[in-house]
């Protein structure tokens, strides 16, 4: 889902970048307002947990790998503000040291992970988790990585001359890495419940 550089148009790219910036701000508000001191450990090590696993690749098709986004897992652990400033510092070390990503692709990646995938996963949790807790983090994590990668593919359509092809490609392949991921984030839920690092509903802060 990292776009690289050179493949987003400068009228995509320049107002992508605003946004991005301003996500991360208006997260930085909220996640100081809500964030308890004892919980400061339990973000940083899922945030270091979350960069580690995008930089895990794990194949799809014949040529096609992808990597866990981690924008579901951050949500239903701890709410929209904290999860958005932890993706989007991912996504920024990896861009500025790793090169995965591109530089004036920045905003894109920040608002396709930090921002699309990880609101819509917690939308869909708050939603679905009175009634269906287990399925609510599944299907949360799924459709904010089929989210995301439809704002990736919608940037770069916007910029190069692909079709419906390419939408329904990026599509295909992330609803398959999506499930693979809501395999990983379930499991990771359960693990933080069981061992009493988060309350059954599997939020730690944003009550």
């Amino acid at each position: 889902m990292h776009i690289p550089d050179g493949i987003l148009a400068p009228h995509v790219w320049v107002p992508l970048a605003a946004t991005g910036a301003g996500a991360v701000a208006v997260s930085a508000r909220a996640a100081r307002k809500r964030l308890a001191e004892e919980s400061v450990p339990l973000v940083g090590l899922m945030g270091a947990f979350v960069f580690a696993l995008q930089m895990v690749n794990f194949p799809i098709a014949a040529g096609v790998s992808d990597h866990v986004v981690g924008a579901g897992l951050l949500a239903v652990t701890f709410g929209p503000g904290i999860a958005v400033l932890c993706m989007a510092a991912v996504v920024t070390i990896q861009a500025l040291v790793f090169g995965d990503g591109g530089i004036a692709a920045l905003g894109a990646n920040v608002v396709n992970m930090a921002v699309l995938s990880t609101l819509t996963a917690w939308a869909v949790h708050q939603a679905l988790r009175p009634a269906f807790p287990n399925l609510a983090v599944a299907v949360s994590t799924v459709l904010g990585v089929l989210v995301g990668a439809g704002g990736a593919a919608a940037w770069v359509m916007l910029s190069q001359p692909y079709g419906a092809k390419f939408l329904g490609a990026m599509m295909v392949t992330h609803l398959v890495s999506g499930l693979v991921e809501a395999a990983v984030t379930l499991a990771v839920v359960k693990a933080l419940r069981a061992s009493g690092l988060v309350p059954g509903d599997a939020r730690v802060v944003a009550r």
